[in-house]
């Protein structure tokens, strides 16, 4: 397939994702509005840690299921047999182990919360309460872990098969199943609509995925055999292995952060977790965009040994992420007070949650340009059918992360914790691109320099444009009511991307040309 349909696959993965999304960010307004952030949201967040980021890590477009999934099920595809013995035998065992991992989070549910929320320096009442909460939330959402696995398969089948909509679409449906329970049930004290929602979506999320697997036909040759030994089975768990522990490494870095945070002011970890999703917002939507349908042209790049176009292609999504990327890092910079006001300064979500999440925001938004590399690089040493490198990176971050947790937090609170993710991220990006150059070669950064200049230029009038508004439209000033702030924060969003897609085309930029071409081809055709 080349380039040019996956763009039209990037455009179309991407309105998918961003529906998705606009659903996630109703769920965010839902339950900061009942929940905002007092002791119940942060203790579903906390217990979200070990199981719903599970589910989204593990089961997730580009977890290391589905990219296990990808990379092996993309050599013997045309072969149905073979397809269909593979994938009955990783969901059997991927099944089997995953429910006694389960098993074991609920049975050690109180010594598990305890350890990663030691809640040091609050008040036992505080504490008890907390822990309390925090355990009833895993034991109602722990088979999430089992979910995960099976639907990280199975969104790699559908991806392989050329089917994208279930996939990006599904994470629509626990959004929806936790508006219904906290509107059916939004109990402030306990919170147990978040949990029995978080499930019940879930479950629903892995069902709506077996169509795609029935269009395969891949389901009439389910066999199992204990006795026949199939390579790609063999090759699915050697990359998995890896893999799995890279991002489960990744992971324990936002553990340690619920550590350092959960002795901090109540709601901090909830004001992070907010501050993430706003920017997980536009990020989701453009790496899924881009690497669900990339992912796979990279496996086959690699797969025939053409590392040229391998990394001729792994820049142009690079240069393509960081094209979009950057105004929206600007703009989010600028506005970070009244935007987040706007979305979620509502019910139990004061002035206070208001501040806190904001400066938060802005400490993070320093990794979002690191963050889109970084994803990318790891994607193209998985279709390398490496996932050992990315996983020594993720055990060096980890030591990184503790130190500058320890040095930022101290002195800056939760925003020191967004602070040291941003610099790790960067951190990481390098790293993967030295050992990636090691590996396949030089890149090419050079010959892309001119262009990333020009990108620079374009992002710099946009943020001095930015700058103009707010000194002529302060938009955080109290004397404005919600509705001018949404005006203005509409306003001044339509008018820095005008600014900024209206530089990028002056200056001739690649990417904003093609936009502008698409477009017209679509209009006069």
């Amino acid at each position: 397939m080349s380039n040019r349909k996956l763009f039209k696959i990037v455009g179309f993965v991407g309105i998918i994702t961003i529906i998705s999304k606009i659903f996630g960010l109703l769920r965010d307004l839902v339950i900061a509005k009942v929940f905002g952030t007092t002791i119940t949201a942060d203790a579903y967040n906390f217990a979200y840690l070990l199981t719903g980021n599970a589910l989204v890590l593990l089961g997730g477009l580009g977890g290391p299921f589905h990219s296990a999934t990808i990379s092996t099920l993309t050599k013997i595809k045309d072969n149905a047999k073979e397809s269909g013995s593979f994938l009955i035998r990783t969901c059997t065992y991927t099944f089997v182990v995953l429910v006694l991992i389960t098993l074991f989070v609920i049975c050690l549910k109180d010594q598990i919360v305890h350890l990663l929320v030691p809640a040091t320096g609050l008040s036992p009442e505080y504490q008890n309460k907390l822990w309390h909460l925090t355990s009833l939330q895993l034991q109602i959402m722990s088979p999430l872990i089992i979910i995960s696995g099976l639907l990280g398969i199975l969104c790699g089948v559908s991806n392989v098969y050329g089917s994208y909509f279930w996939p990006s679409f599904s994470p629509v449906l626990p959004s929806i199943a936790i508006i219904i329970f906290v509107f059916a049930y939004g109990d402030p004290m306990l919170g147990l609509a978040l949990g029995i929602g978080t499930l019940i979506g879930a479950i629903l999320q892995l069902i709506v995925q077996l169509p795609d697997l029935i269009k395969a036909g891949l389901y009439e040759n389910l066999k199992f055999s204990f006795t026949q030994n199939q390579k790609a089975v063999e090759e699915f768990f050697h990359f998995l292995g890896p893999a799995l522990l890279s991002t489960t490494i990744g992971q324990i870095t936002v553990y340690i952060d619920s550590f350092f945070c959960s002795g901090l002011q109540e709601g901090s970890w909830t004001a992070t977790v907010l501050a993430n999703r706003l920017i997980q917002l536009p990020l989701g939507v453009l790496l899924t965009s881009f690497l669900v349908p990339f992912f796979p042209r990279f496996s086959e790049l690699a797969h025939a040994k053409n590392f040229d176009g391998l990394k001729q292609t792994c820049i142009l999504v690079i240069r393509s992420l960081w094209f979009l990327t950057l105004p929206i890092a600007v703009y989010l910079y600028l506005f970070s007070k009244p935007i987040v006001e706007i979305v979620f300064q509502r019910g139990a979500f004061n002035e206070r949650s208001t501040l806190l999440t904001s400066s938060i925001l802005v400490a993070l938004l320093l990794s979002m340009i690191a963050y889109v590399a970084r994803d990318t690089l790891t994607r193209v040493f998985y279709s390398l059918g490496d996932s050992k490198l990315p996983l020594l990176v993720a055990v060096f971050s980890i030591l990184l992360k503790i130190f500058l947790n320890s040095v930022l937090v101290e002195k800056f609170k939760a925003p020191g914790i967004a602070f040291s993710t941003s610099i790790v991220t960067g951190f990481n990006f390098l790293l993967l691109l030295f050992l990636l150059r090691k590996k396949i070669g030089c890149l090419g950064w050079i010959k892309h320099l001119r262009p990333l200049l020009k990108l620079s230029t374009a992002t710099l009038v946009m943020y001095l444009f930015g700058l103009l508004f707010l000194e002529l439209f302060p938009v955080y000033l109290k004397n404005y009511d919600f509705f001018s702030k949404a005006i203005l924060i509409f306003c001044s969003s339509s008018a820095c991307l005008l600014v900024y897609f209206g530089m990028a085309l002056t200056l001739r930029v690649e990417e904003a040309e093609k936009i502008v071409k698409e477009f017209k081809q679509r209009l006069f055709t």
